[in-house]
């Protein structure tokens, strides 16, 4: 699919306006070879470009990527274990993976508010059955460490995204 450059743009300008609270223009004026007028200017452009980080759009993309990726991350982990001369138990290689994969999707997806607009929009925005299928896995793991706590907060977000799919 080839898409104008300016359509592109303008795609990107809506969907960044819609989301994140930031003046678009300068954001895409940092690409134009302009520079911003004072320091005090480039270093508040800069914060406003680092703050993505704190959107509910990325917390529930950091969390569906994550699980999504999670058997590549531990095929690789095993492979990268089982090369070395010392034996290793591989179950307890691919367990700490498991671990490390989930508690990092948890840190995401546990920022989520189901009652805020805009986490409900970035639920919105994710929904899918693959979202649907990564909240089950997240609940079936934490359950077997008896983590009922996250598995509520995850269970929240499980009836939206299956309300949405309805």
């Amino acid at each position: 699919m080839n898409i104008p450059r300016l359509a592109f743009i303008c795609a990107i300008k809506t969907f960044i306006h819609i989301f994140i609270p930031v003046d678009v223009n300068k954001i895409f004026g940092l690409f134009n070879n302009e520079e911003p007028e004072s320091l005090a200017e480039k270093a508040r452009i800069a914060d406003e470009l680092l703050n993505y980080k704190e959107h509910p759009l990325f917390w529930v993309g950091m969390f569906k990527k994550l699980i999504h990726n999670h058997k590549t991350f531990n095929h690789q982990m095993i492979q990268f274990f089982s090369k070395m001369e010392e034996e290793l138990d591989l179950y307890d290689v691919e367990q700490a993976g498991e671990f490390v994969t989930y508690n990092r999707a948890w840190y995401w997806i546990s920022k989520v508010d189901t009652q805020d607009r805009k986490c409900q929009d970035a639920i919105v925005h994710y929904t899918d059955e693959f979202l649907e299928t990564y909240l089950k896995f997240a609940i079936s793991y934490f359950q077997e460490f008896e983590e009922y706590e996250k598995c509520a907060h995850l269970k929240k977000i499980l009836d939206l995204v299956q309300s949405l799919l309805k």
